[in-house]
């Protein structure tokens, strides 16, 4: 990693030591908003993801998720633009469409190392200027029930799931990495999101030590809720919704700060008769796979509908939705995070610049 001085012991005097907890492609761009600002930077990495080449090296060579870890590393790389850290992203579509990143990092516990060693040593690699956890070094799989009752097994299947859903759970126990639950005591600033709530956020939770670290710091909590509903897994859901769903996974009463997108357009979102629509369209089917029932009846999982055949809309919080979240929440910033080049990212200058009003009040709390 980049060389830098030790932090000074004077609290005030120091950089925030800012934590960010998720996965995906969210975490990324959060990581592009805080390299502008004063801040020592940790990413705290989901271990669930199952998709295109992270599953099929989880698959083929027992290698822990890699592709979520190596997004983080690359946004954290000392020069992002350099020709090594865009090779990292660089997908081979000859080879089952593989990033270069993943590749080294299963290559490298092939070769005898841990994940949280090859993780080290792609840091250094890519001369990184913050750290980068795993959430867990356990071998975890997600699993999650719709609002109608389906259980839908891997991640990859819950993220374009044909209903919204109502909770998840890891298929196994698994125990935080050390490392993990220190960066988040050591924190000044904890922030969950933004990305896909149910399986990008919420699976770190699931870990035994991640959320009762998370009720334990002195670090202020902030959650970013996602911008829209495009995928399956909050189709309908608003943002009180999506506020509920994470303290029902070990997070209630423990968010001081809740950030919501609202469009200055804003025409409207999508609502519950929406999400109940989209619930009956979908034909769920029995999977043979699924062996274990996990509920005492037949154990089902959703055929993935076409998404492009309902209209996404951006995640409300209005009117009643509102005052239920500022009745739970400390405070309650709304802003507008549109972004040209996708509606589901936040764009990353008016993420950055609230982020920064954020981290003035822990600031202010600090001294």
């Amino acid at each position: 990693m980049s060389s830098r001085a030790a932090l000074p012991s004077d609290p005030a005097a120091r950089p925030l030591r800012v934590v960010s907890i998720g996965g995906g492609t969210g975490q990324p761009n959060l990581i592009c908003a805080l390299r502008a600002l004063p801040c020592a930077i940790e990413a705290i990495v989901a271990m669930a993801d199952d998709g295109r080449s992270t599953g099929i090296l989880r698959e083929r060579s027992g290698v822990l998720p890699p592709g979520d870890v190596r997004k983080c590393l690359s946004a954290l790389a000392s020069d992002p633009g350099a020709p090594l850290a865009r090779a990292f992203a660089h997908r081979f579509g000859y080879l089952d469409n593989h990033a270069l990143g993943n590749l080294v990092l299963a290559a490298l516990c092939e070769e005898g190392a841990t994940f949280t060693e090859a993780v080290c040593a792609c840091e250094q690699l890519l001369d990184c200027v913050g750290r980068v956890h795993p959430s867990t070094t356990d071998d975890v799989h997600l699993i999650g029930r719709t609002v109608d009752g389906r259980v839908v097994r891997g991640q990859a299947a819950l993220s374009h799931g044909s209903c919204a859903l109502e909770t998840v759970w890891l298929d196994s126990k698994a125990r935080a990495h050390a490392p993990a639950v220190a960066a988040i005591m050591a924190a000044d600033l904890v922030v969950l999101g933004p990305g896909s709530l149910f399986t990008s956020i919420i699976p770190n939770l699931l870990v035994d030590g991640i959320a009762t670290a998370l009720r334990a710091t002195p670090a202020m909590k902030a959650f970013i809720c996602p911008k829209v509903d495009m995928q399956g897994e909050t189709w309908g859901m608003d943002g009180d919704e999506c506020l509920a769903a994470l303290e029902r996974h070990g997070m209630a009463g423990a968010i001081d700060i809740a950030v919501f997108h609202r469009s200055a357009d804003a025409a409207g979102s999508a609502t519950r008769t929406f999400r109940a629509l989209v619930g009956r369209l979908a034909e769920p089917i029995a999977s043979p796979s699924d062996a274990a029932n996990l509920d005492g009846g037949p154990s089902r999982t959703s055929v993935p509908a076409r998404h492009d055949a309902f209209p996404f809309r951006d995640v409300a919080l209005t009117g009643d939705a509102e005052r239920r979240v500022r009745a739970r929440v400390p405070w309650v910033a709304v802003r507008d995070f549109s972004c040209a080049r996708s509606r589901s990212i936040h764009d990353p200058s008016a993420l950055g610049a609230c982020i920064l009003e954020v981290m003035n009040r822990c600031r202010s709390r600090r001294r």
